[in-house]
């Protein structure tokens, strides 16, 4: 009885992640951190609008912390950096595969709080102007 086609590429898959080579799946995870770092970068060019739009209010010095960081010019790329630092431990290719998968979604994880925090630090000023609205 002749063997299915599939059972040879399923084969091959699994001595490829066995040998340390990086999945399909695995690369859409480096590809996200990316993203997420160039979105951290972004977020330090729409940052200035944001700057100038609390001047415009004149809340410079009563800005929360969160805020005073996100608009920080060094704050998102110095993270965007930490993230990038992150996945190169992924890409080490004298890692084990299952380390290097745990970097590469520490560095997902890594990049997505760090855009989060960033982008709630940008809109607490407006969050309290909203809630004092009556």
């Amino acid at each position: 009885m002749a063997r299915p086609c599939y059972e040879s590429a399923v084969r091959t898959d699994r001595a490829a992640t066995s040998m340390g080579a990086l999945t399909a799946l695995d690369w859409i995870g480096v590809v996200l951190v990316g993203l997420g770092a160039s979105g951290l970068v972004a977020l330090s060019l729409v940052g200035r609008a944001f700057a100038v739009m609390y001047a415009d209010f004149g809340a410079t010095e009563a800005l929360p912390v969160a805020t005073r960081l996100a608009l920080a010019p060094w704050c998102p790329p110095l993270l965007a950096a930490a993230t990038v630092l992150v996945l190169a431990g992924g890409l080490r290719p004298s890692a084990s595969i299952g380390q290097r998968r745990a970097w590469i979604v520490g560095a997902f994880v890594f990049s997505l709080l760090g855009f989060a925090l960033c982008l709630v630090g940008l809109y607490l000023p407006l969050f309290a102007l909203a809630g004092s609205v009556e």
